[in-house]
């Protein structure tokens, strides 16, 4: 168990800083992660003006199959086809349920959501493409992100808004 708490732990932690990294350059803040816990996972604090940031990570799979292909669990080779609506379905199905839980959340300043994309077949530009069919319910999430993987750059470094 004490396995599986530090792989989350480790998957939270490095979406965190790549998303520290991109507001740091995109907004030129000095966001540094403060706190690493749990509602929310990890809180930021932005080192020009004191803000914080409470910070709920999240990792967006297309099934459980794939989620072990990527982590190195599976001794499968492939993964049968998939299809963007089926992603965007497992998209709002997780929105849902994160809006669910941060409803328990007891915080003193603002709240994101960070869904890092996993999936090495769709990119932003798909789910741009299916925007129309994301349903984003109402929340204590005042932020809501998409994280992507950067082929290019070889780095998580694409950050799209939903809310």
């Amino acid at each position: 168990m004490a396995d599986l708490f530090d792989e989350k732990w480790l998957l939270e932690e490095s979406a965190a800083q790549a998303l520290v990294q991109i507001l740091n350059i995109q907004q030129e803040t000095s966001y540094e992660i403060v706190e690493h816990a749990d509602r929310p996972d990890i809180v930021i604090q932005n080192q020009l003006d004191g803000r914080r940031l409470g910070v709920e990570v999240t990792h967006l799979f297309y099934d459980s199959e794939e989620a072990r292909l990527i982590l190195g669990r599976s001794h499968e080779h492939d993964h049968p086809p998939e299809y963007i609506e089926e992603y965007i379905g497992r998209l709002n199905a997780l929105l849902q349920q994160k809006s669910e839980k941060a409803k328990g959340y007891s915080h003193e300043y603002p709240l994101a959501l960070l869904i890092r994309v996993v999936s090495p077949l769709f990119h932003m530009y798909n789910f741009k493409t299916y925007a129309s069919r994301i349903v984003v319910p109402p929340s204590d999430f005042q932020i809501i992100w998409l994280l992507f993987y950067d082929f290019l750059e070889q780095r998580w470094t694409i950050l799209e808004r939903l809310r």
